[in-house]
């Protein structure tokens, strides 16, 4: 159904700031019209890019087309199945408003509103709406940095706010926690989790020991901030769990594989030998901010990149099929940082039937002639 609201929405003339799954963030405004977007196909009259905004009334004219789909009982679900978000009401007036999108990824976006000072406020649960409208996804992760103890995401709402402002060319501050070291939470479910505590548990009580599922802290070490002599791709620094801030820098955090121990550091260019440059949340939101879209394409077909604003389709062929497990699910972690090779979170189950070899290969191979490998008068042939 997707698919069909996408194709509905194009033929109108239409595009969409997001979507996912099952829903689509069309690009709509009262009257309709050019609405200036960066990377957009358009050209408003004073030249900036743009894109076309469907009206408000052909979003509900699209929207009551798929009532013909509903599985419902009409007399007790009443209505279509593609259903205008209240978001886009006014909480207390019920009159539809005007809502804006910052749109990183499919995933990765905030909605808001803007007063008539032109300053945005995000959606939020008792405020101007009826539930938080900002994305998590890709942050959460990461601990509270104002109160690692504290399940509050009010920081996450900070950085979304900030990256709004800065993208309507409005006045910034700074994050009060952007040079912190960026520190996640983590659950020692499996063995290779708990044994890098092996030497630290066997100095302890064990009612003081780190066991299975407890908690602990990881970091995210920059390019080049491995110590000299690591290896960048089996390099994963844990601590048993610690709420204070100030420790983290001043802990000896250990290595996943090689159990040696290093400090962390948020300054300079690369690590040393005895401490690792860590990244901070400022430098893990510049990365948020600037994250390709691996599934889109830029306005003329070519794969994104961190700088594209204005994302289409991206056509791609099959070269091969591979059947993998459930496990590929943890490809978020891969992408958050807390595993490093997303080949170590499949499971493979190979079809000799489809191996490169009889499906690439020897297709390819039967098409030469034998001349070609140097046997006159021969002719190719499998």
């Amino acid at each position: 159904m997707l698919a069909l609201l996408e194709q509905l929405v194009t033929e109108s003339g239409g595009t969409y700031a997001m979507e996912d799954t099952d829903s689509m963030a069309i690009v709509a405004t009262e009257r309709g019209g050019l609405v200036p977007c960066p990377g957009g196909p358009h050209r408003t009259s004073d030249g900036r890019e743009a894109v076309k905004a469907l009206t408000w009334p052909q979003v509900r004219a699209i929207a009551k087309l798929f009532a013909a789909l509903s599985p419902y009982d009409r007399s007790a679900i009443p209505g279509s199945i593609l259903k205008i978000e209240d978001d886009n009401f006014d909480p207390a007036t019920k009159a539809q408003r005007q809502l804006y999108c910052y749109a990183i990824s499919a995933k990765r976006y905030a909605l808001f509103v803007v007063d008539s000072h032109g300053a945005p406020a995000l959606l939020r649960n008792k405020v101007n709406n009826e539930v938080d409208r900002w994305s998590e996804h890709g942050l959460g992760h990461l601990l509270n940095p104002t109160d690692p103890n504290s399940d509050d995401r009010e920081w996450i709402a900070q950085a979304w706010l900030m990256m709004i402002r800065g993208a309507l060319k409005l006045p910034t501050g700074r994050l009060p926690f952007a040079d912190l070291p960026a520190v996640g939470r983590i659950t020692v479910s499996s063995p290779g989790l708990l044994q890098p505590f092996a030497t630290l548990n066997g100095r302890k009580p064990y009612a003081q020991q780190v066991k299975p599922f407890n908690f602990g802290l990881t970091c995210f070490v920059r390019p080049f901030g491995h110590p000299p002599g690591a290896d960048a791709e089996h390099f994963h620094l844990f601590l048993p769990y610690e709420t204070d801030p100030r420790r983290w820098l001043k802990a000896q955090w250990i290595d996943q594989y090689s159990g040696r121990r290093y400090r962390i550091t948020t300054t300079g260019e690369h690590g040393t030998r005895r401490a690792a440059r860590v990244k901070t949340y400022g430098e893990v939101l510049h990365e948020y901010e600037q994250h390709p879209e691996a599934k889109c394409a830029d306005a003329q077909g070519r794969r994104c990149d961190r700088q594209t604003a204005g994302l289409q389709r991206r056509h791609v062929c099959i070269a091969s099929i591979t059947y993998i497990g459930k496990e590929s699910n943890r490809l978020e972690e891969v992408e958050a940082g807390l595993i490093h090779l997303a080949e170590s979170v499949y499971t493979v189950y190979a079809d000799p039937s489809r191996d490169e070899w009889s499906t690439t290969i020897k297709p390819a191979l039967c098409k030469i002639s034998l001349k070609q490998f140097g046997y006159p008068g021969s002719h190719g042939g499998c």
